[in-house]
């Protein structure tokens, strides 16, 4: 069992005072259902989304 640490990327929007999160791990899923497109890796590198699948 890997000890995986819990990575998360946030945006803080201003205009409207709110924040949106996104885990590693959904990002990793988003990133490979798009075909590892480097458009899709929010900030991510892609060893850390090749990581969490």
């Amino acid at each position: 069992m890997s000890n995986k640490s819990k990575k998360s990327i946030c945006y803080e929007d201003e205009e409207y005072d709110d924040s949106e999160c996104l885990s590693v791990y959904d990002a990793a899923l988003i990133w490979a259902s798009n075909g590892k497109d480097e458009d899709y890796t929010f900030g991510y590198t892609e060893d850390e989304l090749e990581d969490a699948l």
